[in-house]
């Protein structure tokens, strides 16, 4: 089975993800479910609002599963001392589009990807066209948004 590789901040944080669903998500919608059914005088198949919640409750016990996975087949990537040369996982880059607009991003597995918080998948379209580059190499790259040219300004 392959490993997912995480940095040692990804898998903090999808621990902490895990206990706040674990911890604190399911006692919220244990406390709807109740809440609920005591609304409904017991009747819970009439009540939309306990529907709702049962099936949010569902979809957590979902998402914990996948992040009990994940954690089961984790492969800790431990930080380089050294500046990258080219693009990898775990490297820093900055790329501009033909725009001008800059955008940095660590190049991360799948499993902590969200480039909002600028950690972007080396799987995903740009990573996959910027791996291996090095600063200065420019790269075509086709998005859900259409072809980007992009230049990369740095790697760290």
């Amino acid at each position: 089975m392959a490993k997912i590789r995480l940095t040692r901040e990804g898998l903090e944080r999808l621990h902490a993800e895990l206990d706040h669903l674990r911890q604190v998500r399911r006692q919220e919608l244990a406390e709807r479910i109740r809440q609920a059914r005591e609304e409904s005088h017991g009747d819970s198949g009439d009540s939309t609002a306990y529907e709702d919640a049962k099936t949010e409750l569902a979809i957590l016990e979902q998402r914990i599963g996948e992040l009990d996975r994940t954690l089961s087949e984790v492969e800790v990537v431990p930080e380089r001392k050294e500046r990258h040369t080219e693009v990898a996982f775990g490297a820093r880059v900055v790329i501009r589009d033909a725009d001008g607009e800059q955008e940095e991003y660590i190049i991360v597995d799948h499993a902590e990807a969200d480039p909002r918080a600028g950690r972007l998948s080396q799987t995903s379209p740009v990573g996959r066209a910027v791996l291996g580059h090095r600063t200065g190499d420019q790269v075509s790259v086709e998005t859900p948004a259409g072809m980007r040219r992009l230049t990369i300004v740095d790697v760290r």
